[in-house]
């Protein structure tokens, strides 16, 4: 399994109703179908993509703990920094 689908099954986990069309466009900051694309062809996600993937991790897991004392907003955050590591 290419890193590109570990990444995606990962932050399914985390959120479910996540789409492919989603994770391609607000995790990878690329176009709607540019993981149905690699996952079909059997490529790993660019440089980029990956830079991309792990600066939203942080600023995801950042955005959960901001200004608030949730104990479930704070494991989510909790796993996107385990995803990020």
């Amino acid at each position: 399994m290419s890193f590109i689908e570990q990444a995606y099954l990962e932050i399914k986990t985390i959120d479910p109703s996540i789409t492919a069309t989603e994770f391609s466009t607000k995790w990878l900051n690329k176009c709607s179908s540019y993981y149905r694309s690699y996952k079909t062809r059997n490529r790993d996600m660019t440089l980029h993509a990956l830079m991309c993937f792990l600066m939203n991790l942080s600023e995801k897991a950042d955005a959960l703990r901001m200004n608030n004392n949730n104990a479930l907003l704070h494991q989510k955050a909790d796993q996107y920094d385990q995803l990020e590591s």
